[in-house]
């Protein structure tokens, strides 16, 4: 019963922040690939967000000369209106042409047999995002094509892409949230105290029966 109302009491203090993880699949027939992920229940409004995009790109020779490219963000409402955007270049990470030659030596077997394979994973993390001033129902990821490259020209190639949304809760619910478990333990305890000076002090006589004397009659 303890645990029960610790559980009860912090899932009413404790407010989750709202996350969305997708896997997005870009839209090549645009000379700037763009992929569409709803927001379910809606992004509440004047929250902060953070966004993470993962890219896992192929080493290949294309991507290595590639080099930097933009990948921008879009926040659409309900009437699909950009309530709010940004933006964030990446590249491979460079790697010279000894040191890729030695890793692929190093890691022939486990690349013959498919274990692995010679790409990349690039995060980007884009923090601090302000929210808009009505709820966010969805969001638009491209890839931008660089300005010397002609229409269709200097994106990079994918393997798999996904996406991670979360709204950056208040300070204050923050913590709480930060420290749901220490406020179960110690709300369970507090509960568990509770019930027990109440059980010791109501059923005293059932647990602590007093000794009776017999009069035995001649």
């Amino acid at each position: 019963m303890a645990f029960l109302g610790g559980g009860l009491l912090v899932g009413k203090m404790v407010e989750e922040p709202v996350q969305v993880t997708e896997t997005l699949n870009f839209d090549y027939t645009k000379s700037s690939p763009v992929a569409y992920v709803p927001v379910p229940g809606f992004m509440p409004p004047h929250q902060r967000l953070q966004l993470e995009v993962s890219l896992t790109l192929p080493e290949s020779d294309y991507n290595r000369r590639l080099g930097v490219f933009q990948v921008r963000a879009k926040f659409l409402s309900a009437d699909w209106n950009v309530v709010s955007a940004t933006s964030q270049p990446c590249m491979l990470k460079f790697k010279s042409v000894h040191m890729h030659f030695i890793e692929t030596f190093l890691q022939s077997f486990s690349l013959l047999s498919g274990y692995s394979s010679e790409s990349q994973v690039i995060n980007l993390k884009m923090r601090g995002i302000k929210g808009a001033s009505e709820p966010i129902t969805g969001v638009t990821i491209q890839l931008e094509q660089r300005a010397e490259f002609s229409t269709g020209a200097g994106i990079p190639e994918i393997y798999a892409a996904s996406l991670t949304l979360e709204a950056e809760l208040p300070i204050f619910k923050r913590i709480l949230w930060n420290w749901r478990w220490t406020l179960f333990v110690w709300s369970s305890m507090g509960f568990f105290v509770f019930e027990l000076l109440f059980t010791l002090v109501c059923c005293r006589p059932c647990i602590f029966p007093r000794g009776g004397h017999s009069v035995a009659a001649r």
